[in-house]
């Protein structure tokens, strides 16, 4: 997504100049790429503020109104007060038409996927992924479409396509996948699982079966002998 943005070159003077732009409300920044001198420059922070709304959901090239120039450019760094977390300074790099820029783009679910329904959870790997392409090609976002994902289904950086876009990722990233919970793993065994079982509980049932006969056997083989050896000869 573009956004315009007024920004207004300054030069110090004096120390304190860069103090006393920031309690007027406003972000001093600077401008380079290209070997072009850098500029010195400054937003309003309620300016800005708009294009980070914007950042939190979409990836942004921001177009500097400079006077009357635009310059198309890319956000490279933020640092923020360590104390109150505002944003102290910005880094914007110019970016040019025919030249590939690396940006880290947001990935978006959409759709339900038939395995949640079915009591599976949904994991999220990867909530953005960083890009290579040339500036007109760079998406706002990425839609990853979850309407097949069933249990135990994933789906992978290799999944999707994105035109004139080189992911800086491998390709068999895993993106979203539907977990099956162990409950479900116990409680739905395929048929050939519960047949194997219980073909060993019934052999296991056969055998302490057998082992009980015997055992009876024996024990009855043992007290006759005794009795036999107990009746004296010729008695009854």
């Amino acid at each position: 997504m573009k956004i315009e943005l007024p920004a207004t070159t300054f030069e110090t003077e004096k120390k304190g100049d860069v103090k006393r732009l920031r309690r007027q409300g406003n972000i001093p920044a600077v401008l380079y790429g290209h070997k072009e001198k850098t500029k010195k420059l400054y937003v309003e922070q309620r300016a800005f503020k708009k294009v980070l709304d914007v950042m939190k959901k979409e990836t942004v090239i921001v177009n500097l109104e400079i006077g009357s120039k635009s310059y198309p450019c890319v956000i490279k760094a933020l640092q923020h007060n360590p104390l109150t977390d505002t944003i102290a300074h910005i880094d914007f790099q110019h970016i040019h038409k025919k030249e590939k820029i690396r940006a880290t783009v947001p990935i978006h679910t959409v759709g339900e996927a038939p395995g949640i329904e079915k009591g599976g959870i949904l994991d999220v790997h990867l909530h953005e992924v960083r890009v290579r392409c040339l500036p007109d090609a760079l998406p706002s976002h990425i839609d990853v479409d979850i309407s097949n994902l069933d249990l135990g289904s994933a789906i992978h950086l290799r999944d999707l396509t994105v035109p004139d876009v080189d992911f800086e990722l491998s390709a068999d990233t895993t993106i979203v996948s539907v977990l099956v919970p162990r409950a479900l793993e116990v409680g739905v065994k395929p048929a050939a699982a519960e047949e194997a079982v219980a073909a060993e509980e019934g052999a296991a049932e056969a055998g302490e079966g057998e082992g009980a006969a015997k055992e009876d056997k024996d024990k009855k083989e043992a007290k006759d002998d005794k009795k036999a050896k107990e009746t004296p000869k010729g008695g009854k």
